[in-house]
């Protein structure tokens, strides 16, 4: 049977994720996004597995934080606040913010309907998503398609579209 002796990479696969995680966020919120955001989403998953490895090596020590009441606050501050952003961000994935909706109409329509909203030709729209690296097949796909297509989330099109 294999043996992983997660003690000697656990640790340090948190402390080189975490660092990564920490760079990447501070970078996405002064609003670089382009390829930190995907590298920062993949991380961060990866972090996740390395934070239960983590845990699973050091039981004792993580459950002894459970009797300490400076740690119990900490973990509750930080839960009631993770808590919090789940259900901030979930109010605005449903669709009740009108923000969030009209982003999607923009987002589903295609090439030739966006183009007048924003004073240029279709054609020009295109021109600005290819130099941005990204191919279009045609003016009449959506960004939300050109995005699939390309392996991307919408919003990096949308960015490249108002440069």
């Amino acid at each position: 049977m294999l043996s992983l002796n997660t003690r000697q990479w656990s640790t340090p696969a948190v402390i080189a994720a975490g660092v990564f995680m920490s760079v990447s966020g501070v970078l996405m919120f002064f609003g670089m996004h382009d390829p930190v955001t995907l590298a920062h989403e993949w991380i961060g998953l990866a972090f996740v597995v390395f934070v239960v490895f983590h845990i699973s090596t050091h039981w004792r020590g993580f459950a002894g934080y459970f009797s300490r009441r400076a740690a119990l606050g900490i973990i509750a501050v930080v839960g009631l606040a993770t808590a919090s952003l789940i259900g901030l961000s979930a109010s605005h994935e449903g669709g009740g913010d009108m923000k969030h909706r009209m982003f999607q109409t923009f987002e589903r329509a295609p090439l030739t309907e966006i183009a007048p909203l924003l004073d240029e030709s279709a054609d020009s729209l295109s021109a600005k998503l290819q130099a941005g690296g990204f191919k279009v097949a045609s003016t009449a796909q959506s960004i939300e398609e050109i995005a699939s297509r390309n392996g991307t989330r919408p919003p990096e099109l949308m960015h490249a579209l108002f440069e």
